[in-house]
């Protein structure tokens, strides 16, 4: 058996932005089966703009042979309370890299920030159905606080 490299955490660069793009599509893809953003040049500008916004973090994790995982996080405010908090957005880690301990390294580098910046709470939202997403958010601590439901609309039914 072939040891994987351990993949080392770094903030988002420029060369970055197609791998990780195609993260976020892939995110996408499983959050949103039934109509997912499957234009790759969204997701570049989305994550392009990441990497100069003063009020988000992002860990890149990097093999030695480019990113197999990713992370961010952004601080947020809610508009009523005016609490602040941690919107933990992305992470996704590459097939190869799964069971390797990559997604416990880039979940606590977003725990480090929310430290840093004195961000006592930090929010994730994952599909109902998302299984896997929910168990490592188990794993890593997250309680389920809020369900949202959704009905949609026949607009053809007068019924």
């Amino acid at each position: 058996m072939t040891e994987r490299p351990q993949a080392r955490l770094r903030p988002l660069r420029e060369e970055d932005i197609e791998t990780v793009a195609t993260f976020e599509r892939d995110i996408a893809a499983i959050s949103f089966p039934d109509d997912p953003i499957t234009d790759l040049a969204f997701y570049k500008k989305k994550v392009g703009k990441l990497i100069d916004d003063r009020n988000a973090a992002t860990f890149v994790a990097d093999d030695g042979t480019g990113p197999v995982g990713w992370a961010y996080v952004s601080k947020r405010q809610n508009f009523i309370t005016k609490e602040s908090y941690a919107d933990f957005h992305s992470i996704f880690v590459h097939p190869s890299q799964r069971g390797s301990g990559t997604a416990d390294k880039l979940a606590q580098a977003v725990f480090d920030y929310c430290r840093q910046e004195k961000l006592d709470r930090v929010v994730f939202r994952t599909r109902a159905t998302n299984e896997p997403m929910k168990a490592v958010l188990a794993r890593i601590g997250f309680i389920p606080t809020q369900i949202f439901y959704e009905k949609a609309i026949d607009l053809k039914d007068n019924s």
